[in-house]
């Protein structure tokens, strides 16, 4: 193992680490965790004040939701088979009931009558009003003498960090543990020293400390303020990370605006005309404003930089379609990249029957397609006969030329980030004229809103148009939030009574195949529960892991009304639209996102139909209940945005990830947006004085910005 004092430490594998074998290794590398340095970067959601170790006779005294430390005798156990396990702890005479829910089959064994344990968790009130631990931690082991967690006097403070499938949480804890204390001295300091000192910011390494391993003598205030997100050392990462990114945005965004566009000397009217005239629907009044915009900056010779937000079913599609025809009018071409396949391949027969009425050719490119089917379309795109381009990542891949490339156009871009829009200016040959340098324009689509401090953020580099219309006739799913497996009968109900009355329906899963650890619920064993349960309705089966072609077959089938019922992950998540889907029921809600479950319930009722939507959950905690029932009683994206903002933080600024921390985690949107503003300032007047970043006290910024802007992957794909 390498020394601490040597510096290439922070890029060494965590094997490294004492206690990371090639399996664990593995299994962190699937989370982004494969170095040093990655453990550094991944912080705690969150910390638990296990500070002080209470009597059982205490605990009556206590606040519902006090973190707690007690050991005591194992008294008595009652395991519910596969449901629930009750052991029932006991001190001088007082009993107290911890419970899990959805056990491990070998924790029986833990618990077995008469073990003296040591339990940390969170107290809360039973119906009766006595306290009980629910999902309690064993720590046992950590009160019998292993090092650092405080002995009789409790465990101190723990940092409480996000999941890592089949990592056991201490494992994790004790990884980055030896990372921060073999590797923290060795992280450079990307703030200029004086930028430092005026937001009188601690170091790196100290930062790092403080927030891995919070001093447990802290007083009440500076904890709340460390539970906040608000401490000194969380908003110098968060600053640092907002200043990278603003000083990366800010050069691409000079770096395009010194390029030159593909400027259409058409007329705007008639394209437009002809679009409306292409489309089966009327464009909204917001539709219409926002293509103007569009063909405003499409008639500039600087390379137009925008994303067009609007919630689902806004019609994002039509605006890009008319952006595409005008540049196709022009003698331009047009990319347009999908996340998915799926996606890919269902804008691909939209946009050839608008475009078959408006006299704008449109192909596909996916890794899907076979070798001879590839070759046309590549060969028509090089020769000019094709106008427009659909795909998904293929699209970044080597071999393609578009001669006359003029604009790109990425859809769905919360699946992606920053630095895959400036891979789409670089990569395949995708620069209109070589000759030139000429750079195509760029138009991104999102279906998630943004919050205008994370579009600061994330999209500073973009100009920003919102659609805040729905079209007419389209109505409000009604949602239902379902606890337990009465309420998952009373969804398979409104499934059948949906099919009956001719509609279609969704049912979504979090995993693929169980976990026996996560107990997620699996696209496979509903998929096999359902088909004798819905019987005689025709049920389906769809997930990332099956063939492009099957997946492609499935789709068809469901849209041509072979197959009434879909199981599927999120690989549906994105855009997919099937005009009699009426009904989806979202199992283990509460494993996503508002914002990813506002996406998944915008699946149906696009044809106008009324439509359902059921969140189903088996968790029964008050946080995870208020949660579901926002989305279940808000059908505003914009808000759902903002709440989940609130709620998660901001998730990775960078675009890749969209849970967990950003690096920081502010949970105060307006907190956030100040960090942005201020984070902007100090980026832009830092560029002014050194565009290139070539001052020697700017050097471990510059390789910042290059190693967190361009040379992370270009894509960052889904799971499911």
């Amino acid at each position: 193992m390498a020394g601490a004092l040597d510096p290439s430490l922070l890029d060494q594998p965590v094997t490294a680490l004492a206690g990371a074998g090639p399996v664990t290794a593995a299994r962190l590398a699937e989370r982004g965790l494969e170095s040093v340095r990655d453990l550094l970067g991944f912080l705690p959601l969150g910390y638990e004040d296990f500070r002080t170790l209470y009597p059982l006779s205490e605990l009556a005294g206590l606040p519902a939701g006090h973190a707690v430390v007690v050991r005591a005798l194992v008294r008595r156990v009652r395991p519910f088979f596969r449901r629930l396990l009750d052991v029932y702890l006991e001190q001088d005479g007082v009993q107290v009931r911890a419970r899990w829910f959805r056990p491990n089959p070998g924790m029986v064994k833990t618990y077995a009558k008469g073990n003296l344990v040591a339990l940390a968790g969170c107290l809360r009130r039973a119906k009766d009003g006595a306290v009980e631990l629910i999902h309690p931690r064993n720590v046992t082991a950590f009160m019998t003498g292993q090092a650092g967690w405080g002995g009789e006097s409790g465990l101190g403070l723990r940092p409480r960090y996000p999941e890592v499938e089949k990592v056991p949480g201490r494992v994790v804890e004790k990884l980055v543990a030896a990372a921060v204390e073999q590797a923290a001295g060795l992280v450079p300091d990307v703030l200029p020293l004086g930028m430092a000192k005026r937001f009188d910011f601690p170091s790196i390494a100290d930062s790092l400390r403080q927030i891995h391993q919070p001093d447990a003598s802290l007083s009440r205030e500076k904890l709340a303020e460390l539970l906040a997100g608000q401490a000194p050392a969380q908003r110098r990462l968060a600053f640092e990370d907002l200043f990278v990114a603003q000083v990366g945005l800010a050069r691409e965004r000079d770096r395009a605006r010194h390029a030159r566009g593909w400027r259409c000397e058409v007329d705007g009217e008639a394209a437009l005309a002809s679009a409306r005239a292409a489309l089966p629907f009327m464009l909204t009044a917001g539709q219409e404003r926002a293509i103007r915009t569009l063909y405003a900056d499409l008639g500039s010779t600087t390379p137009m930089q925008r994303m067009l937000q609007g919630d689902v079913g806004s019609g994002k599609t039509a605006v890009a379609f008319a952006a595409a025809l005008l540049i196709g009018r022009a003698g331009g071409q047009s990319l347009l990249m999908a996340p998915t396949e799926v996606l890919a391949e269902q804008h691909g027969r939209t946009l050839t029957a608008w475009g078959g009425k408006a006299d704008l050719r449109v192909g596909v490119l996916h890794a899907g397609l076979d070798a001879p089917t590839r070759r046309r379309v590549l060969a028509a795109v090089a020769t000019g006969a094709i106008d427009l381009l659909v795909g998904t990542h293929a699209l970044l891949e080597g071999g393609l030329r578009v001669p006359r490339m003029a604009l790109a156009i990425v859809d769905e871009q919360h699946r992606f980030g920053v630095r895959q829009r400036a891979a789409l200016r670089r990569a395949g040959g995708w620069i209109s004229d070589e000759k030139t340098g000429m750079f195509p324009h760029l138009l991104v689509l999102s279906a998630t809103p943004i919050p205008r401090s994370l579009a600061l953020t994330a999209y500073g580099d973009l100009d920003l148009i919102t659609l805040d219309e729905t079209p007419p006739g389209r109505q409000a799913v009604a949602t239902h939030l379902g606890v337990g497996e009465a309420a998952r009968r009373e969804a398979w109900a409104a499934v059948r009574t949906a099919v009956v009355a001719g509609g279609q329906g969704f049912v979504v899963c979090p995993a693929i195949v169980e976990h026996k650890q996560t107990r997620r619920t699996s696209v496979l064993a509903r998929f096999r529960e359902l088909r004798p349960l819905l019987a005689p309705a025709r049920v389906g089966l769809l997930h990332g892991q099956m063939p492009s072609a099957e997946q492609q077959e499935v789709m068809v089938a469901f849209r041509a009304g072979k197959i009434d019922v879909l199981v599927a992950t999120t690989v549906l998540e994105v855009g997919v639209d099937v005009a009699r889907a009426s009904i989806v029921v979202i199992e283990d809600a509460e494993r996503f996102g508002l914002a990813q479950l506002h996406q998944l319930r915008g699946r149906v009722g696009r044809a106008g139909q009324a439509a359902s939507c059921f969140l189903l959950t088996g968790v029964r905690d008050s946080e995870t209940l208020d949660r579901l029932a926002f989305v279940a009683a808000t059908s505003d994206g914009f808000r759902i945005a903002e709440e989940d903002l609130r709620r998660r933080g901001p998730g990775e600024i960078y675009g890749e990830r969209q849970t967990g921390v950003v690096g920081l985690w502010l949970r105060d949107p307006v907190g956030v947006a100040a960090l942005v503003e201020r984070a902007r300032q100090e980026a832009q007047a830092l560029l002014a004085e050194d565009p290139a970043l070539a001052a020697p006290e700017h050097s471990a910024l510059r390789q910042a910005v290059e190693t967190r802007w361009l040379r992370r992957p270009p894509i960052a794909e889904e799971a499911g």
